[in-house]
């Protein structure tokens, strides 16, 4: 429903609950292309082959460090450890994805290295750029992007988010020319997660006008389904899918944007219309920063008449309630002040 083209559901080796998954998954027919995550282990891609999958990310560190003392293996032997498995991945009739991890942590050079040699020698569908610990900063993913897509195949990026970079690294990876970006519904993913799919959707339809093939307007829906089934609560101030994106609370805002609205310019007080992603409208909210143009909206929407006097004794009352509470007021905070005013 949502317009993702292509879905990675985890490692077959891991466990049997897990081939159980993508083989319903694969069952299912779906329009999106159903994806595994396999280590450069034979074994790891038999078992996605047994799964019925068409697609697979082969994964290996690329990092001199990691390569050495983690898998004792120095650069000669991890280039052809790579390209054996994705060889014989490609042999078994998948599309073969190369995915290096701890990327950013090694030098450009070496990178580009290893990298074009797996391209040269094993000839992947596509390649993808990691950061795994979300410690590149978006100029560095630029610039990296922008080198290894003179490698004449698809690069793909993939980031976490432990530094809060992982949106703006997104998107210095297209200005680079990505061919596609590994996302998670709510940012779900080790750790701090991987970049939001909602995030990364959104930016690319609304900010960039650039044609996803995802369906924004489900972006709503669809995150508050997984928040039901993970149990993972939706931060209220979260980029896109937070609920709070659309509340206007401060007094000088909604005064702006009734102003402008009288003038025939609609909602352009947040970043985008809220029905774009599938949202309710705009919801103005008190608490101690309204101003008389808040505090008149919901008088109005009760049909209640009050004097200048008691708009101004309304206005203070609800800001000390909002300064105490350390909140927005609910109805019956609002109703309960209305009544001790009149």
């Amino acid at each position: 429903d949502f317009g993702v083209k292509r879905i990675e559901v985890g490692m077959p080796v891991v466990s049997e609950d897990i081939r159980r998954a993508i083989k319903r998954l694969v069952a299912m027919d779906l329009q999106a292309d159903i994806v595994t995550f396999a280590r450069a282990k034979k074994e790891d891609i038999d078992y996605s082959v047994e799964c019925g999958v068409k697609s697979i990310v082969v994964e290996h560190a690329v990092n001199p460090y990691t390569c050495q003392y983690a898998y004792d293996v120095d650069t000669e032997k991890l280039i052809k450890r790579i390209v054996d498995h994705i060889k014989y991945a490609k042999d078994c009739g998948l599309n073969t994805t190369f995915m290096g991890w701890d990327v950013t942590r090694a030098s450009l050079d070496y990178v580009k290295k290893v990298y074009t040699a797996v391209v040269e020698q094993a000839q992947p569908e596509a390649i993808v750029y990691t950061d795994s610990f979300g410690v590149a900063s978006p100029m560095a993913v630029y610039k990296a992007i922008s080198e290894l897509k003179k490698l004449g195949v698809p690069v793909e990026f993939h980031v976490h988010n432990e530094f809060g970079m992982a949106m703006g690294s997104v998107l210095a990876a297209v200005y680079a020319g990505v061919d596609g970006i590994h996302s998670s519904v709510n940012g779900l993913g080790e750790r701090t997660g991987n970049v939001a799919t909602e995030e990364v959707a959104a930016a690319l339809e609304i900010l960039l006008n650039i044609k996803s093939g995802v369906d924004i307007s489900k972006i709503d829906s669809i995150t508050k389904m997984v928040e039901r089934i993970t149990g993972i609560t939706i931060p209220p101030n979260k980029p896109v899918s937070g609920k709070r994106l659309f509340w206007l609370e401060s007094g000088v805002v909604v005064h702006a944007k009734e102003k402008m609205e009288n003038s025939g310019i609609p909602s352009a007080m947040t970043p985008y219309l809220p029905e774009l992603t599938g949202r309710e409208d705009i919801e103005i909210v008190l608490g101690g920063s309204s101003g008389k143009a808040s505090v008149q909206y919901y008088l109005d929407k009760l049909n209640v008449t009050v004097t200048d006097e008691q708009l101004d004794v309304l206005v203070e009352k609800i800001k000390e309630k909002g300064r105490i509470k350390r909140d927005v007021l609910s109805k019956e905070d609002f109703d309960a002040i209305l009544r001790e005013v009149l």
